[in-house]
């Protein structure tokens, strides 16, 4: 029976697991008329700054890493410590070697160095736009005076901001499996950012020069927002970012904070657990990026903004009563109700739901009391609960509140029927006194009425005096008592006085002790500090000394180099010189074997021509005995080679001759 029941929770349990990796992480909310959304990330939030309106949520609950996102919490802290005046933008700060210590050579840093001075508003640049672990342990370090004071305090302003599915481990956000929050935790927390001049400020700059330093030269940092510019990532901007923060690491994937302003509204995307995959070309997608891009497009295109209610608008007049100067009482709503909904606005789709405390107000009334709410309902779904105010004052009347009262009491039946009664008996009696009292009668009783009311006066003068006397003596008695409580008010007060004088001198001690300890801890931190630099100093001087002794190796190695270098090229010039001299000589040989050809081709042809002119003669001759006579030749100039080309030899060259 046992191995039964364990198997058939094992059964479910696995059919559970399966059932959630088959489900998607969250169902996106769902508009009429607006095309449905699914971002390829683990978790997203697409929400109005404006108005919190959520337009678009995937598993925003749910808790994620959010890697360098933390920052946003770390410069939020800094900045309400300088507005509490506890530290500056230009205040100057002594990189400690301990905010060095946890930082790994593959995270991102600005490469500050232990005894680098560098001032706050120049480590909030590093922390925000270069991403720097270290800038952040620095500044946890200036406001809290240790890293582990400052993670407290992170968690208890992330309570404090609502932030119930986060805790925080460090100020950086390197991997920590208990480092996490959610997508809204992380829209809280950015929104309140947000609120500080300074930090819009830096989260919107694309480039920034940290002046030199003392260990430093100028530092140039590119943000790496795409959305923002493309100094860092090429291709992802978007028209109207302003802003925030991205982050990633192994385990939480890559991550994206985003404020874009469009259309007199900021919408802020939070996308977490991205992937950059690298398509068959092998360019990197940069899905933090393009989904980020993607959701706010969306937000913008099947949104528009609307006023449902406006602050100005009478909505009904309320029943008054207890007043003679109105009957109603006009109300409207306290505030305006400005969102963006789904598709275009369509006023047929609005409803207003009107509550009233009471049905009908009672004066006095006065101008921004409140009556009631109005709930604003579009397109069925809830999107506010405004107060209603009265437009006017309404003042009070006794009489209508006295005329309102008797109507109130003879509008009962009861009551009706009791009068009808009561003035039966009375007409009954006044008949009956009439009928039996006589003149005489009236007079002795209008003298016992007399002598009654002598003695009625009389008792009342009498109880007067009683009276008088009575509210003398407690007069006296409160005269009395308020005398023995102003002297218990000041003994008190004296008590109180001496207490706090005590408390005061307990806390200038416990200040004191603190003060000193203080003072003995900072001593002892700066003798370590001061051993740790002596330490460094050696370091570095020994690595200074090892650096130019290998620099000098390293130049005799370049100079052995060089030489061999010299000597080669020397080498390869008179082999190349030795070759171009071979190579002339065979030219020559070749020009001067080019002219014998030449010269034996002339010779060839000129010897065809005098066979040719000797073979012309002998067939003259035959043909004309009378030229069969030998002829007398003359003796011919000498030949110049020049005139071999004359017109002459062209003239007798055959076709089929060639050169």
């Amino acid at each position: 029976m046992k191995k039964t029941l364990i198997r058939a929770i094992s059964f479910f349990l696995t059919l559970s697991l399966l059932t959630g990796l088959l489900i998607p992480f969250a169902s996106a909310i769902e508009y009429e008329g607006v095309e449905s959304m699914t971002v390829d990330a683990t978790a997203a939030l697409l929400i109005d700054l404006d108005t919190d309106q959520v337009l678009y949520e995937q598993a925003a609950d749910e808790q994620r890493y959010p890697a360098s996102i933390t920052k946003i919490m770390t410069a939020l802290l800094t900045l309400e410590a300088i507005g509490r005046g506890e530290l500056d933008l230009n205040t100057e700060i002594t990189v400690d070697a301990a905010a060095l210590a946890d930082i790994t050579k593959d995270s991102s840093t600005a490469n500050l160095q232990a005894g680098e001075k560098i001032t706050v508003k120049n480590l909030l640049y590093c922390l925000l736009l270069a991403s720097a672990n270290e800038a952040a342990n620095v500044l946890a370090m200036a406001v809290s005076g240790d890293i582990p004071t400052f993670v407290e305090l992170m968690n208890q302003r992330a309570q404090e901001l609502g932030m119930a599915g986060t805790h925080f481990v460090n100020p950086h956000g390197l991997h920590n499996a208990d480092h996490y929050s959610t997508a809204r935790d992380i829209y809280r927390m950015s929104k309140q950012a947000m609120t500080h001049a300074t930090f819009r400020e830096i989260v919107s700059t694309g480039r920034y020069t940290v002046p030199a330093t003392n260990l430093s030269q100028p530092r140039k940092l590119l943000n790496t927002n795409g959305l923002l510019t493309s100094a860092k990532h090429y291709g992802y901007t978007m028209d109207g970012t302003i802003g925030i923060k991205t982050g990633s690491t192994g385990e939480a994937g890559y991550c994206l904070v985003a404020a874009v302003q469009k259309k007199g509204h900021t919408l802020v995307s939070v996308v977490l657990g991205a992937q950059n995959p690298t398509d068959s070309r092998g360019n990197v997608q940069r899905k933090q990026f393009t989904e980020s891009k993607r959701l706010l497009n969306w937000g913008f295109t099947n949104f528009s903004d609307a006023t449902l209610l406006d602050a100005e608008t009478y909505l009904q007049e309320l029943p008054v009563r207890f007043s003679s100067e109105a009957s109603h009482v006009v109300v409207r709503p306290t505030q305006s109700v400005q969102v963006m909904v789904p598709g275009t606005y369509d006023p047929e789709r609005l409803e207003l739901r009107l509550r009233f405390h009471r049905d009908v107000a009672s004066a006095p009334i006065e101008a921004g009391d409140i009556l009631g709410t109005v709930t604003v309902i579009y397109a069925g779904e809830e999107y506010a609960t405004v107060d209603m105010a009265a437009v006017s004052d309404v003042s009070f009347s006794p009489f209508m509140a006295f005329v309102s009262s008797v109507n109130t009491v003879l509008g009962n039946i009861y009551v009706r029927l009791l009068l009808l009664i009561a003035l039966a008996l009375v007409v009954v009696g006044l008949v009956r006194r009439f009928q039996e009292r006589t003149k005489e009668d009236r007079r002795a009783k209008r003298q016992l009425r007399q002598q009654e009311k002598i003695a009625f006066r009389q008792r009342e003068a009498e109880a007067r005096q009683q009276d008088e006397a009575q509210a003398k003596l407690e007069k006296e008695a409160r005269e009395q008592q308020r005398k023995e409580e102003l002297l218990r008010r000041q003994q008190e007060a004296q008590e109180r006085q001496a207490k706090r004088a005590q408390e005061a001198q307990e806390r200038q001690v416990k200040r004191e002790q603190e003060r000193l300890e203080r003072e003995e801890r900072n001593r002892q931190l700066r003798a370590e500090r001061e051993a740790r630099q002596a330490e460094e100093r050696q370091r570095r001087q020994a690595e200074r000394e090892e650096r130019q002794r290998q620099a000098e190796v390293r130049r005799r190695q370049e100079e052995e180099a060089r030489r061999q270098r010299e000597e080669r090229e020397r080498r390869q010039r008179q082999e190349r010189e030795a070759r171009r001299q071979e190579e002339l000589a065979r030219r020559r040989q070749e020009e001067r074997q080019a002219r014998q050809r030449e010269e034996r081709r002339r010779q060839e042809q000129a010897d065809r021509e005098r066979r040719r002119q000797a073979e012309w003669e002998r067939r003259a001759r035959q043909a004309d005995p009378a030229r069969n006579a030998p002829p007398q030749r003359r003796p011919s100039p000498p030949r110049d080679p020049r005139q071999d080309s004359s017109p002459r030899k062209k003239q007798g060259r055959r076709p089929n001759d060639r050169r």
